[in-house]
C-alpha cells in the first residue's frame, strides 16, 4: 500500500513539470539601444544571457577576445554580473575612438549576436558668426572648417538660396575643404552667406553665418522704381516739373564706402559751378541719396542738372533733363469702401486722368500718366482745427486702371479721421480733394461679431 502511494506521488510530480522547465532554452542578446557614438565618450554595451552552459565572451571587430579589466587593460574591457534572471556582461569602452568602429560580437558556445558600432566625430565650428568685407573686382574666400567623421555634407546658401557651383562656375568655386570662393566681387554679392553642415549618421547639424560686404564705387538707381541705371557712359533721366511749384529731383546711390554728392547746373553741355545752397541740396546722413530742391519760378529753371556720386572706389554721375510738365487733375470721386480696426479702404476714381497702358509716362508732357494717389489722414479732435501738417501721408500706386480700391494703414482702432486725396504723376501732385470723414472699427465691435459668429455656429450644430 505504501509502495502504491509512493508511485502515485512520483507520477504526479513528473506530470506537473512542464517540458520548458525541464529543458529551458538558452538565449543571448545585445541590449544596445543605440550604436552611434561620438569620439571621446564612455560607453557600456550590455550582453545578456539566460540558461547558458558556456560563459559569455566579447570579441572586437578584429576577432580579439576582450578580457576583464586590469592595469594593462583599462580602456576596453568586460565585466561580469549575475542577476536573478540571467547573466549580464557589459562591454565597457573608455574614450571611444574612430578605430573602435565595426562589428562587435557577443558569444556563448554556439550562440552569438553582432552589433555594428559607428563611431563619429561631430563637426565643431569654432566661429559661427563672421563679418567679412571684400573689394570690388577681386575674389574673397569664405571658410567653413567642417572637420568630422563620417565626412559631413556641406551646402552653401546666399540669402536662403542654395549656391550651386555648376550653375555659376565663373562666379562661385567650392574647394575640397568646403571653402567658398566668390570671384570678381560686385555690389550684388553683398549678403548673408550660410554654410550648413550635416552628419546624418550622427543626427548632427550645425551652421556658420558670414555677413559679406563689398567695397565698390557708387551704383546709381531710380529711387521710385528701384531700377539700376545701365552701365552706359552717360546716364540720363527725363524729369517733369510744374511751373510755380516745387520739384524734388532725387539722386540715389548704393555705395561702400558711403558716397559724397555734387550737383551742377549744365549750360551748353558744360557744368557750371557746384550747387551748394543747403536750402537747395539736402543729402541724407547715411549717404543713400541727395535731393535737389527746385522751385520752378519761371522757365529758366528747366534744363539739365548733373548729380555726381563719388567715393574712394570711383565716381558715377547722371544728368537729369528737367522738362515742363502738367499738373494732374484731382480725383472726381472718393468714398469709403471698407473699414476694420487698423485700416480703411477707399474707392478713388478720376475720369479725366490718363492711366498707364504699358508706358509709365504719357508721351504728352501736357497730359502725363497718372501713377497713383496720395491719401492723407488726420485724427479728428473735437474743438480743434484739422492738423494737416502733422498728418501722415499714404502713397498708393495705380497698378491697373480698373482697380480703384486702395487700403491705408495701420491706423488706430475706433478713431475718426479727416481725409483728403490728391492725384500724382511724374511732374507732381494735383490739388487736394477733401472727402467725408472715415472711422476705423472698435475692438468691442469685432469681439461682438466674433461672439455672434460662435453662437450661430453652435446653434447650427444643435439644430
Amino acid at each position: 500500500m505504501r509502495w502504491c502511494l509512493t508511485a502515485v506521488l512520483f507520477v504526479a510530480l513528473i506530470c506537473s513539470v512542464r517540458p520548458d522547465e525541464e529543458f529551458p532554452e538558452p538565449s543571448l542578446r545585445i541590449m544596445a539601444k543605440s550604436t552611434v557614438y561620438n569620439v571621446g565618450e564612455i560607453k557600456g554595451i550590455f550582453c545578456k544571457g539566460q540558461n547558458l552552459v558556456e560563459p559569455i565572451h566579447w570579441y572586437s571587430p578584429s576577432g580579439k577576445l576582450i578580457e576583464e579589466r586590469s592595469t594593462k587593460n583599462n580602456r576596453v574591457f568586460v565585466e561580469r554580473k549575475i542577476e536573478d534572471n540571467g547573466i549580464l556582461v557589459p562591454l565597457i569602452i573608455h574614450k571611444i575612438k574612430i578605430s573602435d568602429g565595426g562589428n562587435w560580437t557577443c558569444k556563448s558556445g554556439n550562440l552569438s549576436e553582432v552589433r555594428e558600432i559607428i563611431v563619429g566625430e561631430k563637426v565643431k565650428l569654432s566661429d559661427t558668426n563672421v563679418t567679412l568685407e571684400g573689394e570690388e573686382g577681386k575674389s574673397v574666400k569664405l571658410s567653413c572648417e567642417a572637420n568630422g567623421y563620417p565626412a559631413p555634407v556641406v551646402v552653401w546658401y546666399k540669402d536662403k538660396q542654395q549656391i550651386r557651383e555648376k550653375d555659376e562656375p565663373k562666379k562661385y568655386s567650392i574647394k575640397p575643404d568646403n571653402t567658398l570662393e566668390i570671384k570678381k566681387l560686385n555690389h550684388a554679392d553683398v549678403g548673408l552667406y550660410v554654410c550648413k553642415v550635416r552628419q546624418k549618421a550622427l543626427s548632427h547639424y550645425t551652421e556658420k553665418t558670414v555677413h559679406l560686404s563689398v567695397q565698390h564705387k557708387p551704383i546709381l538707381y531710380n529711387s521710385d522704381t528701384q531700377m539700376i541705371y545701365t552701365n552706359q557712359k552717360y546716364k540720363t533721366e527725363e524729369v517733369y516739373a510744374i511751373l510755380n511749384d516745387t520739384k524734388n529731383v532725387t539722386c540715389s546711390a548704393i555705395a561702400n564706402p558711403a558716397p559724397t554728392y555734387r550737383w551742377y547746373r549744365r549750360q551748353n553741355g558744360f557744368d557750371g559751378d557746384p550747387i551748394t545752397d543747403p536750402d537747395t541740396v539736402v543729402t541724407s546722413e547715411d549717404g543713400t541719396n541727395s535731393v535737389l530742391i527746385l522751385r520752378i519760378r519761371d522757365d529758366s529753371y528747366y534744363g539739365e542738372y548733373r548729380c555726381a556720386a563719388n567715393n574712394s572706389k570711383g565716381m558715377e554721375s547722371i544728368i537729369f533733363h528737367v522738362n515742363p510738365g502738367s499738373k494732374p487733375e484731382p480725383p472726381d470721386f472718393v468714398s469709403l469702401a471698407g473699414a476694420n480696426t487698423t485700416a480703411l479702404t477707399f474707392n478713388v476714381t478720376c475720369s479725366t486722368c490718363i492711366f498707364a497702358t504699358g508706358e509709365e509716362v504719357s508721351p504728352d508732357p501736357k497730359n502725363l500718366t497718372v501713377i497713383g494717389y496720395i491719401l492723407q489722414l488726420a485724427p479728428a479732435k473735437a474743438g480743434y482745427p484739422v492738423d494737416w501738417d502733422g498728418a501722415p501721408e499714404y502713397r498708393v500706386d495705380v497698378e491697373e486702371a480698373n482697380n480703384t480700391l486702395f487700403t491705408v494703414g495701420p491706423l488706430s482702432n475706433g478713431t475718426v479721421y479727416h481725409v483728403r486725396v490728391r492725384t500724382r504723376n511724374a511732374a507732381g501732385n494735383s490739388e487736394w480733394l477733401e472727402v467725408a470723414d472715415a472711422k476705423t472699427t472698435d475692438d468691442a465691435i469685432r469681439l461682438t461679431a466674433t461672439i455672434a459668429l460662435v453662437i450661430v455656429t453652435i446653434l447650427v450644430q444643435l439644430y
